[in-house]
């Protein structure tokens, strides 16, 4: 059992070692010499590198902002270094977790091999964490024992890798640049949810990646330099409303919150670069190899991949998605305030940015402008009131789904906590 936890915990849960592997299979099915599968395998783990170190650090590089919002609405503050809050949260389910990842992903390969749902789920960082989730509530809202844990975490973690892959496929069509694959990525509720606002509410013909801007400024329609100005923007905005002393105390380590916006916004443009070119080296690489897998192993098979890949095609949505989850989380913490919730939330930062995003991207693609802003302030509600129904269940893992609660941990958290509850309660 150690022997097969030390795989799963330190090279299972590292997802670029799983889309190495899916290479090197879907390549050696084609029969392809080995002088090409290296190449091509190295290239794919380097690309995917770049766009999940660059997906992090871009993150990260959003926590200062969640100080000074939490000072300009004199909010509890909660621990922002994620290494520390991570090791915090899985002490007391570490190993039901680990055991309920690698089951799950098991579960996965087997539905998409035996059933018409040929989807598999490559974003070992999202399934490993979910994983957590789903141990949490288990082990803190029933009697289950350990095996039971394990078991019954291992077939709901199945069930989610493939089904959210699943309705997300269909909500992929007319997002360009999303040919090929679906994606596994824990705001698929959110993407839903959008789709449908987006159809329901949205204007399709008024594509907000065309907006009409004055010529002097075309420059901003590409997404490295649009995002550094915005994020230095809001960085100084965010910076002054916490009152320039306050901030240089406590966020900015003594330098100038003008030097400090400004290196922070290259630094945000920066990662986007890396994660743009680490997009266009990976799906060069990945989307013919899993070919051999489709054509070979899981006949019609799909691959599930992370929301980066769509961020080149819709730069303004990007920044918009963004903001309007930012916003509408804000707007959504101010009325748990209001009625004197008994759960403290603050909008969680790095998923606001990116489930923000990608809610925009598909309101974009299936509603226009309308469809983009609809969708992301959607969001940004769902991730505020998700998590404030979601923290009391989970035990010890709250710490960590205050900083990473995206779409579907504050939608399928609560509604499984629920169940659970009412069900099997402990």
């Amino acid at each position: 059992m150690s022997v097969f936890l030390y795989i799963v915990n330190n090279v299972l849960s590292q997802a670029v070692f799983i889309i190495g592997m899916v290479v090197v299979i879907g390549m050696v099915a084609q029969k392809k010499s080995w002088d090409q599968v290296l190449p091509s395998t190295i290239k794919t783990m380097i690309g995917f590198t770049m766009i999940n170190v660059g997906g992090q650090t871009l993150g990260g590089a959003l926590l200062p902002l969640q100080l000074m919002i939490s000072k300009i609405f004199d909010m509890q503050t909660f621990s922002a270094d994620i290494g520390a809050t991570q090791a915090e949260s899985l002490a007391d389910i570490g190993t039901e977790m680990a055991l309920i990842f690698a089951f799950g992903f098991l579960i996965n390969l087997l539905l998409a091999r035996f059933t018409r749902f040929k989807y598999v789920h490559l974003s070992a960082h999202v399934s490993f964490f979910f994983a957590g989730l789903i141990a949490a509530l288990l082990k803190f809202n029933t009697p289950l024992s350990f095996v039971g844990i394990v078991v019954v975490g291992s077939i709901l973690l199945g069930l989610y890798m493939t089904f959210s892959c699943a309705y997300v496929a269909v909500c992929i069509k007319g997002v360009k640049g999303g040919e090929g694959f679906t994606l596994a990525h824990s705001s698929s509720s959110g993407l839903l949810v959008a789709t449908l606002l987006a159809k329901a509410f949205g204007n399709k013909e008024k594509d907000l990646e065309e907006l009409k801007i004055p010529k002097e400024f075309n420059f901003l329609r590409e997404m490295t330099i649009a995002l550094t100005l915005v994020m230095t923007v809001l960085f100084l905005l965010v910076g002054l409303f916490a009152t320039p002393s306050w901030t240089m105390e406590n966020v900015t380590g003594g330098q100038d919150i003008i030097v400090f916006s400004l290196l922070r916004g290259i630094e945000f443009g920066m990662w986007i670069t890396v994660i743009i070119t680490g997009v266009r080296m990976m799906l060069s690489e990945i989307i013919p190899a899993f070919h051999g897998i489709a054509n070979k192993i899981i006949p019609n098979s799909k691959p599930g991949l992370d929301i980066p890949l769509l961020f080149p095609n819709y730069p303004t949505s990007v920044i918009v998605g963004f903001l309007c989850s930012l916003i509408s989380g804000l707007a959504g913490m101010l009325l748990l305030g209001a009625i004197n919730y008994p759960v403290v939330v603050f909008p969680a930062l790095i998923p606001t940015f990116f489930t923000g995003a990608a809610t925009a991207i598909f309101g974009n693609a299936h509603g226009g402008r309308r469809g983009a802003i609809l969708g992301s302030v959607a969001n940004g509600f769902i991730l505020i009131f998700g998590q404030a129904l979601l923290l009391p269940m989970v035990g010890s893992y709250a710490p960590i789904m205050r900083i990473l609660s995206e779409t579907d941990y504050a939608v399928y958290g609560p509604i499984l906590g629920w169940i659970l509850q009412l069900f099997g309660g402990a």
